[in-house]
C-alpha cells in the first residue's frame, strides 16, 4: 500500500499532562477528520473558532489554558486545522453524525456535548446541544442509526442502471421511530459502570437552527435530560466496550469487565417511544442479554480492544489482546452462528401454528473463526465501512503501536499486506501510532500518533480492477464525499468522467433528477483536477431554476403547460432573432414586478457575460482541439443543454428588459447601435445547431466581439489543495511532508494574469467585486468560491433571497471558511 502524505507538527508534541498522549479521531461522510489533543497546544487566533461562542463556563478559556482540545480538518487541505472547542475535562468519545453536520463529544466525568459548524463555516463552531449523567465517565456513544443503507457489491459494476448496482437494505430499520415510522435524532451512550442513557434531539429545535435563527451572536444551548437504564442486573466497571446498530434497529452492544475478563458480555439495546400519541412521549430503554463469549485461559494476556462489526450480513467481534512481557500482541475473530437444534420428543409439545410439535428450535453461539500473532502492540483495529455483500470485499486493518498497518484478510486472518512507516525509534521521541480510522468509502486510512501527526496511506478495497467509476457512483447514490476515491485516481480521471457521465445519461430521467445535483459537484470537483471550467454550468442551471420559478402563466384554466415549457417549444425551431421568438409568445406570461427584476440584475449580467466569455473563447478553444488532436472531457461551448438554457434565459430577459430597463446589462461599446442580446442569441442559435463543429463563419463573428464591446474577464478561484493540477503532481512524484498550519508552496497556482481587478475578489454568488480586502466574507475551503455573510438579510425581494438560501453549502459540496 502506498503512503501518501503525513502532517508534521511542533503544537502537540510537548507539555503534556497526560503521559499516554491519547488521541482520538473520527472521520465524517464528508471526509472531515475531527481529532482531539489531550495536551497544552498553542494555536493561532486566525486558525480556530471561536469556542467561546454559545458554549458553558470552561469551554471559553483561552488557548493553551485547558487539556483537551478538539480539532477539525478537511483531507484535501490536511496542513489546515480548525479548532471547535477545549475543555478542562479529559475526553474519551469523539463521533461524527451520519450526515457529517454535527460532531459527538463525550467526556469523563459524564458530559455530552454536540456541536456544529455555524453557517457551514468549519472554522467556526458553535455548542448546539448538551447533556449531563452526572458521576459517571462515557466510554462509548453513538448517533442514531437512520435505517437507510446501500449494499456495495463489486460484481455489479458492468450494470448499467443504478437500482441494479446499488441494493438498498430493505431490512435496516431505524434505531428509534417517529410518527409514521420516520427515523429521529438523538444518540446513546453508555457510561463505564454500565449505564446506558439516551437522548432524542428536538425537532422544533433543529428546524430553527437550520434555518439561519443561530446566525446571531445570541445562540441558545439546549440542554436535553437523558433516559437513564441499567444494561444488566447489575452494575460492574467496563473496561472495554463496541456498540454498533443491528438490521432489526437494536444496538448491538459487547463489552469486558475489569474482574471477569475470560467472560466477553453482549446485549441488544432498543429504543421506542411510550405515551399517548399527540401528548408527550418519553424515551424507553429495553435491554436484553445476548448469547456471550466465553474465552479459554488468558495465560496473562488482557483484552486491549473489543470491535463489533458486520461482515458481509454476519455479526463479528474482533477481540484484540496484550500479551505479557511485551510479547506483541494477539487478534482474534469470533462470529455469531445461527443453527437449528432439534427437540427432544417429550419436549417438543404443540406449540406450532397449526398444533404441530416444535422439531427444532434456533440457538446462537459464538465460534473463533480466526487468530493471527501480532509483533507488536495493537493501538486500533479499523473494518471496511461499506456495507459489502461478500466477505472478499471487506478488510482488517490492525494499527500497531510500533508505526506499521498489517491489513487482513476476514475468517482466515490471513496478512495480505504490512505497511511500514516511521520505525519507531529513540530519536524520533517515542512517537508511535495510536488511532486510525477509514474514510467513508473506505480508500483511504488515516491515522494519529502520540503527538497528533496526521498520516495518510491508500488501502486498496476490491480485488477486482476498475472499482474507480463504481466508488464514484456509490458516492453519488449515498451522497457521501469523493474526495478521497479522486485522490487515489488523479491520473485516470479524463477516462472516468467520461464513463461517469455516459452511465448518468442513460439513466432514467427521474433518476436523473433525483441525483442531479451530487452529479454536478462530483463532476465539478474532477473538472478542477483537469483546469476545465464546470462551476458555471451549476450556477446557469442554478439561475435559470430561480428564473424560471418566477413565471406564473397568466390564465390558469387553459394552459396545458407552463410558460418556461412554451418558451423551450418556440426554441426548438432555431429561430435566430430573438424578438421574432417574443412576438409568437404571450408577454403576460413572463411578467414580474419591476423592482424584483431590479434587484436581480447582477445575475442577469453574470448570465450575458458567460455567453459573452463563452462565444469570445469559442475561436481559441477550436484552434487548440485541432492543433492538439483531442478535445478536454468538458466545454461547456459544446454542452447543448447549457446552450439552451442560455438561449432561453436571453429571451426572458429580452422582454423582462421591456418591463424595466434598469434590470438589462451593462457594456462598454465602441459603437452604439451595438444590441448585445440580438446577437448573442443569434450566434448561440447557430452554435446550437452543431455545437461539436463550429462553421467558419460563426467563428468569424466570434473573433469580432472583442471589437465590438469590452469583454469581461471571468473569475478564477484558485485554492491550495491536494484536488488541483498541482495536487496530481505531487502526489505522483511520491510521499508529501506538510508542515501544519503552513500552506505548501508545492500545491500553489502560480499562474496569474495582471488584469483590472486583479486583486479585488468577486463574490461568486452575487456577482459583485468587494475590492481588495473585504471585511466579512466566507470562501469555500476546496474551491475557493466566495460568497458574503449575511446577504440574505440584505436581500430586499423575495426573489433574491431564495436565490441566496440556495447557497447553505457550496455547490462542490466543501465546507465554508469565515474569512476576516
Amino acid at each position: 500500500m502506498t503512503i501518501l502524505y503525513k502532517v508534521e507538527g511542533k503544537e502537540f508534541s510537548k507539555d503534556s499532562v497526560f503521559p499516554h498522549k491519547n488521541v482520538l479521531c473520527s472521520v465524517s461522510a464528508r471526509n472531515i477528520v475531527a481529532f482531539s489533543a489531550l495536551q497544552s497546544a498553542i494555536v493561532p487566533a486566525s486558525h480556530g473558532g471561536d469556542a467561546g461562542d454559545g458554549s458553558l463556563p470552561g469551554a471559553g478559556l483561552g488557548v493553551g489554558a485547558s487539556n483537551s482540545h478538539v480539532y477539525v480538518c478537511d483531507i484535501v487541505t490536511p496542513w489546515e486545522y480548525y479548532k471547535v472547542c477545549s475543555s478542562k475535562s479529559l475526553i474519551s468519545v469523539l463521533q461524527w453524525s451520519p450526515n457529517g453536520e454535527q460532531l459527538l463529544l463525550g467526556y469523563v466525568g459524564g458530559r455530552v456535548e454536540i456541536w456544529r459548524p455555524r453557517n457551514q463555516s468549519i472554522n467556526l463552531w458553535v455548542l448546539q446541544y448538551h447533556a449531563t449523567v452526572p458521576c459517571e465517565d462515557i466510554i462509548e456513544a453513538q448517533f442514531f442509526h437512520n435505517g437507510k443503507g446501500v449494499i456495495f457489491n463489486a460484481l455489479k459494476k458492468d450494470h448499467t442502471y443504478y437500482a441494479e448496482k446499488f441494493e438498498r437494505i430493505e431490512q435496516q430499520r431505524p434505531t428509534l421511530s417517529g410518527f409514521g415510522g420516520v427515523a429521529s435524532e438523538g444518540c446513546v451512550l453508555l457510561t463505564s459502570s454500565g449505564l446506558l442513557a439516551a437522548f432524542s434531539l428536538p425537532v422544533i429545535q433543529k428546524i430553527a437552527t437550520g434555518g439561519g435563527a443561530a446566525e446571531g451572536p445570541a445562540h441558545e444551548v439546549v440542554e436535553l435530560t437523558p433516559t437513564l437504564h441499567s444494561i444488566g442486573i447489575s452494575r460492574s466497571f467496563i473496561e472495554h466496550c463496541s456498540l454498533t446498530p443491528s438490521p432489526t434497529g437494536a444496538l448491538n452492544i459487547a463489552f469486558s469487565c475489569g474482574w471477569q475478563q475470560q467472560l466477553v458480555q453482549c446485549f441488544k439495546v432498543s429504543l421506542s417511544l411510550e405515551g399517548e400519541l399527540g401528548l408527550e412521549q418519553h424515551l424507553a430503554i429495553k435491554s436484553e442479554s445476548q448469547t456471550s463469549i466465553f474465552l479459554g485461559p488468558l495465560d496473562g494476556r488482557r483484552i486491549s480492544h473489543l470491535k463489533w462489526t458486520r461482515v458481509a450480513n454476519d455479526d463479528v467481534i474482533f477481540i484484540a489482546y496484550a500479551c505479557p512481557d511485551g510479547a506483541g500482541s494477539q487478534l482474534e475473530q469470533w462470529t455469531l452462528t445461527r443453527r437449528h437444534q432439534s427437540v427432544h420428543a417429550l419436549l417438543q409439545g404443540g406449540g406450532g401454528a397449526n398444533n404441530k410439535p416444535n422439531e427444532f428450535v434456533q440457538s446462537e453461539s459464538w465460534e473463533q473463526v480466526g487468530k493471527v500473532q501480532l509483533n507488536a502492540s495493537l493501538a486500533d483495529i479499523s473494518v471496511t465501512r461499506l456495507s459489502v455483500s461478500t466477505p472478499d470485499s471487506c478488510q482488517v486493518y490492525a494499527i500497531l503501536q510500533d508505526n506499521s498497518v498489517q491489513v487482513l484478510e476476514p475468517n482466515s486472518m490471513k496478512q495480505l499486506n504490512h505497511t511500514q512507516f516511521d520505525k519507531l525509534s529513540d530519536a524520533s521521541g517515542g512517537v508511535k501510532f495510536v488511532s486510525g480510522d477509514l474514510t467513508p468509502s473506505s480508500q483511504m486510512l488515516l491515522i494519529f500518533d502520540s503527538h497528533a501527526q496526521l498520516h495518510a496511506m491508500q488501502a486498496p478495497l476490491l480485488k477486482q480492477g476498475g472499482s474507480g467509476l463504481l466508488l464514484l457512483e456509490y458516492c453519488i447514490v449515498t451522497g457521501c464525499d469523493a474526495s478521497d476515491v479522486l485522490l487515489l485516481n488523479l491520473g485516470n480521471l479524463e477516462a472516468l468522467v467520461e464513463k461517469l457521465t455516459d452511465n448518468f445519461t442513460r439513466q432514467p430521467s427521474f433518476v436523473r433528477h433525483f441525483y442531479y445535483a451530487n452529479f454536478l459537484a462530483l463532476k465539478s470537483n474532477i473538472c478542477r483536477v483537469q483546469q476545465q471550467e464546470f462551476d458555471n454550468l451549476i450556477i446557469l442551471h442554478a439561475i435559470s431554476t430561480t428564473f424560471k420559478s418566477l413565471l406564473r402563466p397568466s390564465d390558469l384554466g387553459f394552459q396545458d403547460k407552463g410558460p418556461a415549457d412554451n418558451l423551450a417549444i418556440k426554441l426548438a425551431e432555431s429561430i435566430p432573432d430573438v424578438d421574432t421568438v417574443m412576438l409568437n409568445l404571450d408577454a403576460k406570461d413572463f411578467t414580474v414586478e419591476p423592482v424584483m427584476l431590479q434587484s436581480l440584475q447582477q445575475l442577469i449580467q453574470w448570465v450575458t457575460d458567460l455567453a459573452l466569455n463563452m462565444l469570445h473563447r469559442l475561436p481559441e478553444e477550436v484552434m487548440k482541439s485541432k492543433l492538439s488532436g483531442k478535445r478536454p472531457s468538458y466545454d461547456i461551448s459544446r454542452d447543448i443543454v447549457a446552450i439552451s438554457s442560455l438561449r432561453e434565459l436571453l429571451v426572458m430577459i429580452r422582454i423582462w428588459g421591456l418591463l424595466n430597463t434598469q434590470c438589462l446589462p451593462v457594456y462598454t461599446k465602441t459603437m452604439d447601435n451595438i444590441d448585445v442580446l440580438v446577437i448573442l442569441f443569434r450566434l448561440l442559435t447557430r452554435l446550437a445547431q452543431n455545437p461539436a463543429e463550429p462553421d467558419e463563419m460563426l467563428l468569424d463573428e466570434c473573433s469580432l466581439l472583442s471589437k465590438q464591446l469590452l469583454i469581461p474577464q471571468p473569475t478564477k478561484f484558485n485554492p491550495t489543495t491536494l484536488l488541483s493540477a498541482q495536487g496530481f503532481a505531487a502526489v505522483k512524484s511520491g510521499q508529501l511532508q506538510f508542515t501544519s498550519l503552513v500552506e505548501p508552496t508545492c500545491l500553489q497556482d502560480m499562474e496569474t494574469e495582471e488584469v483590472i481587478f486583479a486583486r479585488s475578489i468577486k463574490d461568486g454568488v452575487s456577482n459583485l467585486q468587494l475590492g481588495a480586502r473585504p471585511s466579512n466574507i466566507r470562501r469555500c475551503a476546496r474551491c475557493g468560491f466566495v460568497f458574503v455573510n449575511n446577504a440574505s438579510k440584505v436581500a430586499k425581494t423575495s426573489a433574491l433571497k431564495a436565490w441566496f438560501s440556495k447557497w447553505l453549502h457550496c455547490h462542490c459540496g466543501g465546507f465554508w471558511k469565515q474569512v476576516h
